[in-house]
């Protein structure tokens, strides 16, 4: 495909051409639109898919001041470690310690808020308070559908069932000895999962999740797809695939 400029690629850029999905040019970056049409992508999306969310925004802060900046900016914080937030925009604060936060912007445009975040942050303003470059430290992806939940409790010792496991609930643990940071934010009554990992380590991951997912009859889906999900629980309309 051309572009008419230099657009932001994802660091799955290679895999995503390899398994013949189909990019669009956004504002985050060349993401993939999808795998298919998107009837099919969806219905995959809703049983067990994966797909790359390395292009959306994200950012962190940290320190004894960290929580009291971020209230400041009118974010409602979840007051306890390994707990996350959903903001009515559509930003996800995480709660990872006592004194730090990840910031992930789960909607499909620039956000406005992490960009007013890190403009207004400043050690000489803030000296309590640190930013962390999560958009380059971290990748994400997303493991979504029914059968999510089966595929990633094989691969780390937590019990991701609803019961135990519950949405905006997040586990920091190990993935095949990769350190990696799992937080639920189900698409209405679709589970799904975020999954952050080192960017160096990012392409292995992926591999792996594909491979754990291939027999339960996983698959990559576009964000297209995703965003079908997400606006079908916006709407009170997701339902069980």
């Amino acid at each position: 495909m051309t572009t008419t400029h230099l657009a932001r690629q994802s660091p799955l850029l290679r895999q995503h051409l390899s398994l013949k999905a189909r990019l669009a040019e956004t504002p985050l970056g060349l993401l993939p639109a999808d795998y298919g049409d998107l009837a099919t992508d969806t219905a995959q999306a809703a049983r067990l898919g994966l797909v790359g969310r390395c292009l959306m925004q994200r950012a962190g802060f940290k320190g004894a001041g960290a929580g009291r900046f971020l209230q400041q900016h009118s974010m409602g914080l979840p007051g306890l470690p390994n707990r996350a937030e959903q903001q009515d925009n559509g930003l996800l604060v995480s709660q990872l310690s006592f004194d730090e936060y990840l910031l992930l912007d789960t909607t499909s445009g620039a956000s406005a808020m992490i960009s007013t975040l890190c403009t207004a942050w400043s050690l000489d303003d803030v000296p309590d308070c640190y930013e962390v470059p999560r958009q380059d430290s971290h990748g994400c992806l997303a493991v979504t559908g029914q059968a999510a939940c089966q595929m990633l409790s094989s691969l780390i010792s937590v019990d991701l069932r609803r019961h135990r496991f519950a949405d905006y609930q997040i586990a920091q643990t190990l993935l095949n000895d990769l350190s990696v940071i799992v937080i639920r934010c189900d698409q209405g009554l679709v589970p799904n999962y975020y999954v952050l990992v080192d960017i160096t380590s990012i392409e292995f991951l992926w591999t792996v999740l594909l491979d754990a997912m291939a027999a339960a009859g996983g698959a990559p889906v576009g964000l297209n797809a995703f965003q079908t999900l997400k606006a079908a629980m916006d709407s009170g309309k997701a339902s069980l695939v």
